[in-house]
């Protein structure tokens, strides 16, 4: 069975469906393939018996007026909810409100920062993520909150990653002077630190399902792609399989929003493109219904100490009260691991012994009785930008670039760390360049 279109989208999270939407809006004929049983991603809201659960603790902030409006019109069929941002930081046995409050900033963080500064910084540009944070929270603050944190999470030492990684995720303008001004009221630089955020009530899946609404009924779950046909030296077709059965489906334009290995590997090998250079984290995800005598007073917290494997978990009773029904305080804890070692493939009783078992959840948890139980796993979860990996990457993009109608967008699809804002204006601006290539073809 061959199915034609005008443009093939490869990958059905929230960047493959924003882009097929603002297409679909276009008038053109769009169809997208996601290999998951499922839509939504690293998005997607999960079930566990009664209970709903995110894949990790997602929120939507927005530094751009017109994609909060555009997110609330496209959302407006459900509650919005506008919580305060409450996290915090759990090591060496004490509770560090983050983004630091005057009082925990004074007791806790001001006196690593004055004995940071003591130490000589690097000079130069920061080469790796190391001389990122030495240079402008000095080696205390480094040692205490980011470097044990930043090994476990990513597999790597802080002098191993490169500094990129900080200057999406923290922003280039943060400093000890920008610490300082959070600290008596002012605001730091990173939109990631800001007070209140949008969250939907039934959980962030309802995200995409809208998205998925919008882009059309042509989407096809459980589809893995297989090998990419050409026709005068451009992509001009794909074989899937869907339900055990190879198909086919002919387009003008392929936009990928896949992992770029993924991507490379449907191709013919392309000159100074190394897909094995491209690499990514994965996450495992613990959902644990729970009941408690009261819930954590956090949306998330942040465990950089080695007495607990989990790196952060998440109350989902503070996100929104349908997360916790019936009286119970389920909480999802989140294992960074590499696809295929002794933790990707534990089973989910003993995931849930090794969190219960550390000394931080008994600290913080009191005393509980657990109920529903659920794990999710999540390869290609966080692109992994190590320090030399800009040059593979640089040579991918290169080497894609000689095929004029294939297109990438998304965190995954462009191998770059975004969040949602970001991936809905790197997905639209995607979906421009493809009707600007389609008019001129």
């Amino acid at each position: 069975m061959e199915l034609k279109t005008d443009v093939l989208v490869l990958g059905g999270g929230i960047s493959g469906l924003a882009a097929a939407g603002r297409l679909k809006a276009a008038g053109l004929r769009t169809a997208v393939l996601e290999k998951d049983p499922q839509t939504g991603g690293l998005s997607r809201t999960a079930r566990a018996g009664n209970f709903s659960f995110d894949l990790g603790g997602h929120r939507l902030y927005f530094s751009k007026p017109g994609v909060r409006h555009w997110t609330e019109d496209l959302l407006k069929g459900g509650r919005l909810l506008r919580p305060r941002r409450s996290s915090a930081v759990f090591t060496g046995g004490r509770m560090l409100r983050y983004p630091p409050t005057f009082l925990n900033g004074l007791l806790y963080a001001a006196p690593l920062l004055l004995q940071g500064r003591r130490r000589k910084s690097p000079a130069g540009e920061a080469a790796t993520l190391k001389d990122w944070l030495e240079k402008r929270l000095g080696a205390g603050v480094h040692d205490r909150y980011f470097r044990d944190y930043t090994r476990k999470v990513w597999g790597l030492g802080t002098e191993q990653l490169s500094p990129v990684w900080a200057e999406r995720r923290i922003g280039g303008g943060f400093s000890v002077r920008a610490l300082l001004l959070e600290l008596f009221g002012g605001d730091l630089a990173s939109k990631e630190n800001v007070s209140r955020f949008l969250y939907p009530e039934k959980g962030i899946g309802e995200l995409p399902d809208a998205l998925r609404a919008d882009a059309g009924e042509n989407i096809l779950t459980g589809a893995r792609p297989l090998e990419l046909l050409f026709k005068e030296g451009r992509p001009a077709g794909l074989i899937y399989s869907l339900g055990g059965t190879r198909r086919q489906v002919a387009f003008k334009a392929l936009v990928s929003t896949i992992p770029l290995s993924s991507l490379l590997a449907l191709l013919p090998a392309l000159p100074g493109a190394n897909p094995a250079a491209l690499r990514y984290r994965s996450l495992v995800v613990l959902f644990a219904a729970l009941r408690r005598k009261k819930p954590l007073p956090y949306h998330w917290v942040y465990f950089p100490d080695a007495d607990a494997a989990f790196s952060r978990a998440c109350e989902l009773a503070n996100w929104s009260p349908l997360m916790a029904p019936d009286g119970w305080l389920p909480l999802t804890f989140e294992f960074f691991c590499d696809e295929g070692d002794s933790l990707w493939n534990i089973s989910t009783e003993d995931l849930a012994l090794l969190a219960f078992s550390s000394p931080a959840m008994k600290r913080l948890a009191g005393e509980f009785e657990a109920g529903e139980l659920a794990v999710e796993r999540l390869p290609h979860a966080y692109p992994l930008l190590y320090c030399g990996g800009d040059a593979p990457l640089a040579a991918a993009k290169t080497a894609l670039a000689a095929f004029p109608n294939l297109f990438t967008c998304g965190r995954t699809g462009g191998h770059a760390y975004m969040d949602t804002e970001e991936c809905l204006l790197d997905s639209w601006a995607a979906a421009d360049k493809v009707k600007d290539f389609i008019r001129g073809s």
